[in-house]
């Protein structure tokens, strides 16, 4: 994981996914919830990770579950 950037710099949308992921929610439930695609929820997923600086899935948990800001 690269040096630790804000999560400000995160759309609503994007928090609402990692907030719905964060409780163990698949991308099929997020995106039934949210009321959007798939295919957006994986795009958001990513965006936050390349804001982040996160690399793969396991750094993406992993600030998900230490680091991830209640909002």
């Amino acid at each position: 994981m690269e040096e630790e950037k804000p999560a400000a710099l995160l759309s609503l949308k994007e928090i609402r996914v990692i907030n719905l992921a964060k409780r163990c929610l698949t991308n099929k439930e997020i995106a039934e919830k949210l009321k959007i695609k798939v295919s957006t929820v994986k795009s958001h997923r990513r965006n936050v990770m390349k804001k982040l600086g996160l690399n793969g899935k396991n750094e993406f948990l992993k600030y998900l579950v230490l680091k991830m800001p209640k909002m």
